[in-house]
């Protein structure tokens, strides 16, 4: 499978809704992909966006430090864009492949106008913006957050429960404690036959 349809099913599996859809998705991918290369992670970065109102909207991924040189290696420096993610790749700098990819951004971007500079001493990933009603949005992070799946007609408390997920993940300590001892009567609850509210 070539690399722009590997990137296309990427941005598809980014979209899925649906969990076996994204599963057979998934698979897909997994049996399709090229032997698997090992990568050292890239993990000092910078992004920024340009302001309200320029046209085109871009925004740009920065890796200044660590790539001292490869203004020399530009035919390394390799990135695959989907609707909602970039995978950046640089093979065999320094004795070492290495790569940046995110997945899930936090707006959709076009693939087709954005690109990857290389200069002498740093690599830029430029990502379009896609328009909106308004112009381009303004991005929060260059990662959404999560999103809670939602209730659905076969379990109507889901999205209650990932939203308390989600909540139990990022609180304190005095949050969990609180969620926990809530989790735990509620369950005592079900055990012993009894609805959440009876009590009141």
């Amino acid at each position: 499978m070539a690399e722009a349809d590997l990137a296309e099913l990427e941005g598809l599996i980014s979209e899925c809704k649906r969990p076996r859809v994204k599963a057979q998705l998934e698979a897909t991918e997994a049996a399709a992909a090229p032997p698997s290369v090992p990568y050292s992670s890239i993990t000092s970065f910078a992004w920024d966006q340009d302001d309200y109102g320029k046209d085109p909207a871009n925004v740009y991924v920065h890796l200044l430090s660590g790539f001292e040189g490869i203004g020399e290696a530009k035919e390394s420096v390799q990135c695959d864009f989907g609707k909602r993610s970039f995978d950046l790749r640089v093979l065999g700098y320094k004795g070492k492949n290495w790569r940046l990819r995110k997945d899930g951004l936090d707006k959709e971007i076009d693939p087709a106008g954005s690109r990857v500079k290389v200069g002498k001493n740093k690599i830029t990933v430029v990502l379009r913006k896609v328009k909106g009603q308004y112009g381009a949005d303004h991005w929060m992070d260059l990662v959404a957050k999560r999103t809670t799946g939602g209730a659905t007609q076969d379990d109507p408390s889901a999205g209650l429960m990932d939203m308390m997920k989600q909540m139990y993940d990022e609180g304190d300590d005095n949050m969990k404690k609180t969620l926990g001892e809530a989790m735990l009567k509620s369950r005592q609850e079900q055990m012993r036959g009894g609805k959440l509210g009876d009590d009141l």
